[in-house]
């Protein structure tokens, strides 16, 4: 799996334990919260570490390399069990697993059963029978049971009943080829123990999003009213957001002819429902202090729009496009087919761009070489547009903190 290069950006860290089937083939992965590349274990769980685990795996990994078309298990609190916090990606690449210190009452019931009727696989985590937790066997596929810390006795006497139930049972813990055989040979059909690998904990240069700019955001999205120009418009203030919404979208393209030339695109493909979870949980994250500016991004990405615009050589919204990516590619240190890849299918227009071809990729020449110290092009309208982008950028900068933090009125 490729890994973004580290330019001083932020880093995100996700646990993968491999689990097996009773051939010996890689079924799944579980995915374990981790809060810095040398973690062997989690230090800490909840809501924030569930959170964490979610925008890692699905923002920033993305699902496809981090799984690689495999399913991931995924501890959930009860926050997110209940409803009170969102599920938002696809059920086919995810089991949701229901931790054994949960407390099961009506509501949390609720709450599984809907998640399974919208396709969801649920696990038991190291499941123990007791009267309250007995119903959420009639919603779980798949029981989860500790074969290390109890006897093996205990085992079979949890795993004959729940087998009533029509569950695969997982057999976690298994620490011998022993143990793994005698599991095998009681009707278990995954397996995951440190006899078979134990969690790896995997790196990656991120970015965060601004906490007033996902706020200001799912301010939006919760409006009835809004439609993607809407949301459009306050995306393109923080090109991390946007480059979150790309990696999302990326998830959600597969099958999908429509290409991608503007961030109105991606918003179009992800959906607006879809996105309200996501932004939901990057408010629950906090900036800092590792995060990026890239207010030379967003510059670079309006004066490529302005100056489209001016010569009229193509559409302003896809120079905006082209700069925005062409900054984040720099960003990460990686090239232009590199970036593509990590994105959803791209327009043409667009990706050959990047590529460096096009009337769009004459404008990102330009503009680059007015940053470096003078216009590539010799013209004057390269640096009224850059001036102009800065301009828009201090402004839309200052409407945001004045959002958020407003200045008290003068007394009478």
């Amino acid at each position: 799996m490729g890994e973004l290069a580290d330019h001083g950006l932020a880093r995100a860290h996700v646990g993968r334990q491999p689990i097996y089937d009773a051939s010996g083939a890689l079924s799944a992965y579980e995915l374990l919260f981790r809060d810095g590349p040398d973690a062997a274990t989690a230090s800490s769980s909840g809501d924030d570490a569930t959170t964490a685990t979610i925008l890692a795996a699905f923002t920033d990994f993305g699902a496809e390399a981090l799984l690689a078309g495999r399913r991931g298990f995924i501890n959930l609190t009860s926050s997110f069990l209940t409803g009170r916090l969102p599920v938002p990606f696809p059920p086919d690449v995810a089991v949701l697993e229901v931790l054994e210190t949960v407390e099961v009452d009506a509501a949390l019931l609720a709450g599984v059963r809907e998640l399974a009727e919208r396709g969801f696989a649920v696990a038991l985590d190291d499941f123990v029978w007791t009267t309250a937790a007995e119903p959420l066997l009639e919603i779980a596929s798949i029981v989860k049971i500790d074969v290390l810390a109890q006897s093996w006795e205990a085992v079979r006497t949890l795993a004959d009943r729940c087998r009533r139930y029509g569950v695969q049972l997982l057999a976690e813990g298994v620490e011998t080829q022993e143990m793994l055989e005698q599991c095998r040979d009681a009707g278990f059909e995954l397996f995951q123990g440190y006899y078979l690998g134990r969690p790896v904990t995997l790196s990656t240069a991120t970015l965060t999003p601004s906490h007033a700019n996902a706020l200001r955001l799912l301010a939006r999205l919760t409006d009835p009213a809004a439609s993607a120009a809407d949301v459009e418009e306050l995306l393109r203030l923080d090109p991390a957001l946007t480059y979150r919404l790309l990696r999302i979208a990326n998830a959600s393209a597969n099958g999908l002819r429509r290409r991608v030339s503007s961030v109105r695109d991606a918003v179009v493909i992800v959906g607006l429902a879809q996105l309200r979870g996501w932004v939901a949980l990057l408010t629950l994250t906090d900036d800092g202090p590792a995060r990026v500016t890239l207010t030379a991004t967003l510059v670079r990405a309006r004066a490529c729009e302005l100056l489209v615009e001016q010569r009229s050589t193509g559409a302003p919204d896809a120079a905006f496009t082209v700069g925005l990516l062409d900054g984040l590619a720099e960003a990460f240190g990686l090239s232009a087919a590199e970036f593509i890849a990590l994105l959803p299918p791209l327009a043409p227009t667009v990706a050959g761009a990047l590529h460096g071809r096009g009337p769009l990729a004459a404008a990102v020449t330009a503009v680059r070489g007015h940053e470096e110290g003078g216009s590539a092009d010799g013209r004057p309208d390269v640096a009224e547009a850059y001036l102009a982008a800065l301009a828009w950028a201090g402004h839309m900068s200052l409407l945001v903190d004045e959002s958020m933090h407003p200045r008290p009125k003068a007394p009478c």
